[in-house]
């Protein structure tokens, strides 16, 4: 299984957006709300046509304060990109005034609202049509995708047992739960206490896995729910369908499927260069429009 996006928590639009594509050479392929509280933004960042695997989005939350990580979290990025990309990405970042630490083969840094990003090599290269053009950012260095994510909890074997049962996906001996295409969940010891996670800026929300089908999709909620798992809804989401459960730490879990994609509501062109609402909201356009411009 692949991942197909993760989500995060931010505080500030402007600079958000400044960072992910002027820095890190990202597209916005959907300027939108939070669906179920329309007056959070919600901004989606890809390679150029918004590929599932390479999608990272955030909620965008003004005045939001710093999180609390507890006895339960997902915390960090690691983003592929090129292989000998990691010398141009380390002087780019030291002109761009990001401070980025080069070891071990891996590049980690923070965003500016504290998330930890490692960008690790790999042989993938983004095709000619997927990178993003008029980058300062050059295509043959550009991100390829999300690689994983560190999910942090009170018990290692319960989450890994929950991995295996639910994706049949196998934890290897450095605890990482294993998907496709080199990427991974590593999972993390917390305490067992009953410390809760405050979540603020920098928060990542969840992570979600790629499915083909709506049948794929609809399979695995009955198997989330004949296994016992905490499931939280379903959704369609316009550009994607999805469902949403808890993993026995509490950290949340979508499984989104790949179709239709960001280009069922606007040209490929343009991804991102408005304000795009799912057909339910369209009546409170003005309304959010107003909200949002508040915000700016």
């Amino acid at each position: 299984m692949k991942i197909h996006h993760i989500s995060n928590l931010a505080a500030n639009a402007t600079v958000n957006q400044h960072f992910y594509t002027t820095i890190l050479g990202l597209r916005l392929v959907k300027n939108t709300v939070n669906q179920e509280n329309f007056r959070i933004r919600h901004l989606f960042y890809g390679d150029y046509a918004g590929t599932p695997g390479t999608v990272i989005t955030f909620f965008i939350v003004p005045m939001l304060g710093r999180r609390t990580d507890g006895n339960h979290y997902i915390g960090s990025m690691t983003l592929a990109i090129p292989a000998g990309s990691l010398n141009w990405w380390t002087h780019w970042l030291t002109t761009q005034q990001i401070t980025a630490a080069h070891t071990n083969g891996t590049l980690r840094f923070t965003d500016p609202d504290n998330i930890t990003i490692t960008l690790i090599e790999t042989t993938t290269v983004l095709p000619h049509d997927r990178q993003v053009p008029n980058n300062q950012v050059p295509g043959q260095f550009q991100i390829t995708g999300i690689l994983g994510t560190t999910w942090a909890g009170p018990s290692i074997n319960a989450t890994s047992n929950f991995f295996t049962q639910f994706i049949d996906a196998s934890t290897d001996l450095h605890q990482k739960v294993q998907l496709t295409y080199q990427q991974f969940i590593q999972l993390a010891q917390t305490s067992v206490d009953d410390t809760r996670t405050r979540f603020g800026r920098g928060s990542i929300d969840h992570l979600a896995l790629q499915v083909t089908t709506d049948d794929e999709l609809f399979n695995f909620w009955r198997r989330a729910v004949s296994q016992g798992w905490q499931v939280e809804m379903y959704r369609d989401r316009t550009w994607f369908k999805s469902i949403y459960l808890r993993d026995p730490s509490d950290n949340r879990l979508e499984l989104a499927t790949t179709s239709p994609g960001f280009t069922i509501d606007e040209p490929l062109a343009t991804l991102g260069e408005k304000l795009t609402l799912p057909p339910w909201l369209e009546p409170k356009r003005a309304e959010i429009k107003a909200q949002l411009a508040q915000q700016d």
